[in-house]
């Protein structure tokens, strides 16, 4: 054995068994070294995590390999050939995450090709904390810790949010888990109704059994009153366990289906949760809503913000909906370009945050690099941005009649000379009018007739009608 090949070995020994945190990732991702450092301090052995894919997220079960995985993910600068040091919390199998510092390293090869990254964990209490140095990794950081701290709280960590609105979303939340009472949820269109839904039938004693949605505004009524009797069929033969029925735009429920969806709600075999587009009490007063049922669904009703009243969640969102796309994906992108996240900051946002995670989706699938830039986003979007810049236009002023069209009409008989050339006939002609009523209007009006010689003197000195001082 030559003296290399020795040297070689006790060095693989040693990163093997030192007591500092190493570890390799490959260039698809894959953890393909995990040293005795990483299992000291994880308290997960290598047989768990070995070979599993590291994506760039955040995972809402802090005490699973994902979040370990997901952890020891580097930025994808790194797999572009820099190296970068960041702050982030490292999964532990039997304790709760720990403050840490990821040095991440690129192996190049003689082409200077990454072929692998080599990262190193580092107690945070032990150096100075470097600031993460891309906002992208300032967001990747704040989302972890606010979803931590949604889990800690007893939530799924799923609604992203720390505006006003989304905290006092979060706070029902914890009410509605606790019971199988009806909701009423009220929100526009993409702000996540059904989702919410969802979650809360997830997160309920129920949350095992069906969920089914029924859109009221788009089932035919014979198809929804079917579906609802079934149910209640299936339940008193004890075919079907008690679940959840979501009616998804309530206010478009027929008023015959109002009162059977009644009687399901009084049963409390299932869970009733309703959402609709705006308030129904304007629906009540008409009576196009049954008041009782009214009063059913609302013993909880919850209100979704609108994405522009949520300036301060937009950023978190986008930061989201990207790392939850890098799940699986070949190609992984850190974060957005800070122009980018201008850009958003000023667009309204109709469709919500629907229409943010398309925006995202096809920016995305446009991007090359670490980071989504300006080029990326939609053209749609590029001009809604300038669209709403621009804004309405201005709605006109009423105005007193007579000189408005005093004005109009002076302006009409100036183009027409114009076009004319000064020949009155056929300016009279343009204008739709008789040439002596040009005549008298330009007299009223103080137009000046600029050639006198425009028409032939045989032609003109016949007309009677012909005001004096022009023959």
């Amino acid at each position: 054995m030559t003296k290399r090949v020795r040297t070689t070995r006790r060095l693989e020994v040693w990163l093997k068994d030192t007591s500092v945190p190493l570890f390799v990732l490959n260039s698809q991702r894959r953890l393909v070294f995990f040293n005795a450092g990483c299992e000291q301090l994880t308290g997960w052995p290598p047989a768990e995590v070995l070979g599993q894919v590291c994506d760039f997220v955040t995972e809402s079960d802090l005490f699973s390999p994902a979040a370990l995985l997901a952890a020891l993910a580097p930025p994808a600068n790194v797999w572009q050939g820099e190296s970068i040091a960041v702050t982030t919390r490292v999964a532990r199998h039997d304790s709760d995450p720990i403050e840490a510092i990821l040095h991440f390293f690129p192996l190049t090869d003689a082409a200077q090709r990454v072929q692998a990254t080599l990262g190193i964990i580092q107690l945070a209490p032990h150096c100075d904390q470097p600031a993460n140095p891309h906002l992208s990794l300032q967001l990747h950081a704040e989302l972890a810790e606010l979803r931590q701290s949604l889990i800690n709280r007893g939530d799924t960590g799923m609604l992203i949010g720390k505006s006003l609105g989304m905290q006092r979303l979060l706070s029902q939340l914890q009410l509605a888990r606790q019971s199988t009472l009806p909701i009423l949820l009220i929100g526009e269109a993409g702000t996540g109704r059904e989702s919410l839904a969802r979650q809360i039938h997830q997160a309920s004693s129920q949350g095992t059994s069906t969920f089914v949605p029924l859109d009221c505004r788009r089932l035919p009524p014979d198809h929804l009153e079917a579906t609802i009797r079934r149910m209640q069929v299936a339940l008193q033969t004890d075919e079907l366990q008690p679940g959840t029925i979501y009616l998804e735009h309530v206010e478009a429920l027929p008023r015959d289906l109002q009162r059977l969806v009644l009687e399901v709600v009084k049963s409390q075999r299932h869970r009733v949760i309703a959402s609709t587009l705006n308030s129904l009490e304007p629906l009540v007063e008409s009576q196009d809503f049954v008041e009782p049922l009214f009063f059913a669904l609302t013993p909880l009703t919850m209100s979704l913000p609108p994405l522009r009243n949520r300036p301060e969640d937009l950023a978190l969102l986008s930061q989201y909906f990207l790392e939850e796309l890098n799940r699986g994906a070949p190609q992984q992108v850190t974060g957005f370009q800070e122009q980018v996240l201008e850009q958003f900051g000023r667009y309204q946002w109709p469709g919500n945050v629907r229409e943010l995670r398309a925006v995202i989706v096809e920016a995305r699938q446009g991007c090359t690099g670490p980071l989504i830039e300006i080029e990326h986003l939609p053209f749609r979007f590029r001009t809604g941005v300038r669209g709403q810049s621009v804004g309405p236009p201005a709605r006109p002023r009423t105005q007193p009649l007579d000189p408005l069209l005093l004005r109009i009409e002076r302006e009409q008989i100036e183009l027409a000379l114009d076009e004319a050339h000064q020949n009155k006939a056929k300016a009279a002609e343009l204008l739709g009018i008789t040439r002596p009523r040009l005549y008298r209007r330009m007299e009223v009006l103080g137009i000046l007739d600029r050639d006198l010689g425009s028409e032939s003197s045989t032609h003109d000195t016949g007309d009677p009608n012909r005001p004096a001082e022009a023959r």
